[in-house]
């Protein structure tokens, strides 16, 4: 299904701007046409955010959450707005509207400012001007797409990112090297199409079997000199419990005393690609590094089957092509690929997040196809023999393995296309740019009235959110709450069996 729009003019251009400023460094934003919301300035508390618009003397309008107003119409606007630096701040640009009533003028004067800044973005409905301002100022920008304006799910409107930090590089070094670590317990039917994508690639892939009891490590075997580094069972013997914890160090250690410049953390049931269609990962990553950052976050997309009849051996990645973009708040972290210069800690961030001295996110997100089940049969199979009896109670308490627990025996795992996002390649990354580059408008956060009220309700909330936030008050909802979803599964799984029943 498609992302949730919003009532505001361009709804997913603040949460977009917040996230690229936040991880540049830029301490604050001049919004031209007022796209900023009070939702996003609870949430982003430390940006400071200069309103600009074309309302003429006296109707600068009030109750927006800005630390000042300019009137672009008006001399002393004007004197204001040449008074801002604009190389350490983002200039965001939404309109025509009643805020921005003429774009192309509003360009016109702001270009000295549009050029200055280090991060610019422009939304509109009428992309003729802002195509005609880009040719004539010799701008290109480094990202174009669409999104959504104001209670619009055709995504009428054009979205331009003008970023002059992202390196325009050639082809990476022959000594650039990349290396996927897998983790895998049961993968069979994928593991050789899914080590063979990243070796083609360029990847190389070292894989950690977790004492799989079919044919998954045998098939890794068949790599060995042909792009696979590494090969292990872990632990040492079997022990029939999954131990995330220990396998995550395990993954860390490794990746620590590999020869790699990058290393990814990469399950067998994933496809990686940077937000460069043009660019394959490998290549995304040595852009990434030569545009100053060590450290890649992920927007996760996960692919469902619509049938039953994806061959075990096949290429997963071209058989399913529907998607749901991952929205719950354990995924909208997804820090799974750094530049190997220091040990790293996946532990603590239960394998979401790569963490280590000195880290600095590429702030556009890369994508993360995720294929968890490829038929009824399989996911049977994984949830229920593979995976669930297999958690390590320790973990559970943690909150951690939390993903399957509304997952009932005799549900179908096969989904409706038309509840779901066709992949279409290129065109559909563009349609959901905000969505791509920075998870913009999948957060299921909501944010009370209370915190949008002034800078005191915000702090509190800000205050509130961390306690909420921490591992102690998560595994303590999650011991509250057991009672409760075991009800709920045990229900769901008397009325799939009476389906079932009815069916046979």
């Amino acid at each position: 299904m498609e992302p949730d729009g919003g009532r505001q003019p361009y709804p997913q251009v603040a949460a977009l701007v917040a996230r690229l400023a936040s991880l540049y460094g830029l301490s604050s934003v001049l919004d031209i046409g007022l796209a900023w919301t009070r939702e996003i300035a609870v949430t982003h508390p430390s940006l400071d955010v200069t309103g600009a618009g074309q309302w003429g003397a006296g109707k600068v309008p009030s109750g927006f959450p800005f630390r000042r107003h300019i009137d672009l119409s008006s001399e002393p606007g004007l004197a204001v707005l040449s008074d801002i630096d604009s190389s350490r701040s983002a200039v965001v640009v939404t309109g025509p509207s009643d805020r921005l009533k003429d774009l192309g003028s509003a360009l016109a004067l702001l270009d000295r400012t549009i050029r200055a800044a280090r991060l610019a973005i422009i939304a509109t409905t009428t992309p003729g001007p802002v195509l005609a301002y880009l040719e004539q100022s010799g701008l290109e920008p480094a990202f174009a797409g669409f999104t959504r304006a104001a209670g619009d799910d055709n995504r009428s409107a054009s979205l331009f990112i003008m970023d002059s930090d992202i390196a325009r590089t050639a082809e990476p070094p022959a000594g650039f090297k990349v290396v996927a670590i897998m983790t895998a317990y049961n993968e069979e039917d994928i593991v050789a199409a899914s080590i063979d994508k990243l070796v083609t690639n360029g990847i190389g892939v070292y894989l950690i079997d977790n004492w799989s009891t079919d044919g998954t490590y045998a098939a890794a075997e068949e790599f060995r000199d042909r792009g696979l580094v590494g090969l292990e069972h872990f632990p040492d013997e079997p022990t029939g419990r999954f131990e995330l914890r220990s396998l995550l160090t395990r993954v860390a250690t490794v990746a620590s005393r590999l020869d790699a410049d990058w290393c990814i953390h990469h399950d067998v049931d994933e496809r990686r690609n940077g937000p460069w269609p043009e660019l394959g990962l490998r290549e995304a990553l040595w852009r990434v590094d030569q545009s100053g950052f060590n450290a890649v976050d992920h927007t996760v997309l996960n692919f469902r089957p619509i049938d039953d009849g994806f061959p075990p051996g096949g290429d997963f990645e071209a058989y399913f092509r529907h998607f749901e973009f991952g929205r719950t708040s354990d995924l909208h972290l997804q820090v799974k690929a750094w530049k190997n210069q220091a040990p790293v800690d996946l532990a603590t961030m239960a394998g979401h997040e790569a963490r280590f001295p000195g880290r600095r996110v590429f702030p556009y997100k890369f994508e993360l196809k995720h294929y968890p089940i490829r038929s009824q049969a399989h996911g049977e199979r994984k949830i229920f023999r593979d995976r669930v009896p297999r958690w390590d109670p320790r973990e559970r308490r943690l909150a951690w393995h939390v993903q399957y627990d509304d997952v009932a025996p005799l549900q179908s795992f096969i989904r409706e296309a038309a509840d779901l996002i066709e992949d279409l390649g290129p065109a559909t990354r563009a349609r959901f740019m905000p969505e791509f580059l920075a998870g913009a408008g999948l957060s299921e956060t909501s944010i009370p009235r209370y915190a949008q009220s002034g800078f005191a309700a915000r702090a509190t909330y800000v205050w509130i959110n961390r306690i909420t936030g921490s591992h102690i008050y998560r595994a303590l909802g999650w011991g509250l709450s057991l009672p409760r979803r075991v009800g709920r599964k045990l229900l769901r799984g008397v009325r799939a069996r009476g389906r079932a029943q009815e069916r046979g």
